[in-house]
């Protein structure tokens, strides 16, 4: 091979490897910490819902427990979920049932937000809302 094609396949390959380390930054980034969680309910007059959660990201599941500051289900809570790219999925399992959060994590991952609903059966009876977390 002539030299001048040599010098111009390895400047082709040396800016594909530069370039394909940012292709995929949310694969880079994790939700992994300590997360403080807020929901606001659309059904329950407005109501406010508190909660520290430690998570744990390996691959795109997350994992944790949550701490509720004034849930009416239950203290404590597990989280199971996912992240796909930005977008984020949890169930919150309190007092024997499963709230669902939807959203989408910032490009940084340093806070979320969505909505989230509940069964129509115990304790929350249906509920429903926005909730946001900040690392």
């Amino acid at each position: 091979m002539k030299p001048a094609k040599t010098i111009a396949l390895l400047a082709v390959l040396a800016a594909t490897i530069s370039c394909g380390g940012n292709v995929n930054t949310p694969n880079l980034l994790t939700v992994s910490g300590k997360w403080s969680f807020a929901l606001t309910s659309s059904v329950e007059g407005q109501a406010n819902y508190t909660g520290i959660a430690q998570l744990t990201q390996v691959n795109n599941t997350v994992t944790g427990k949550m701490v509720l500051n004034n849930a009416p289900c239950a203290t404590t809570a597990t989280i199971t979920g996912a992240v796909n790219g930005y977008n984020v999925t949890f169930q919150i399992t309190e007092g024997g049932q499963v709230v669902t959060l939807i959203g989408t994590v910032n490009s940084v991952f340093e806070s979320m937000s969505g909505t989230y609903s509940a069964p129509a059966t115990g304790c929350l009876s249906g509920d429903s809302g926005s909730w946001s977390a900040g690392g």
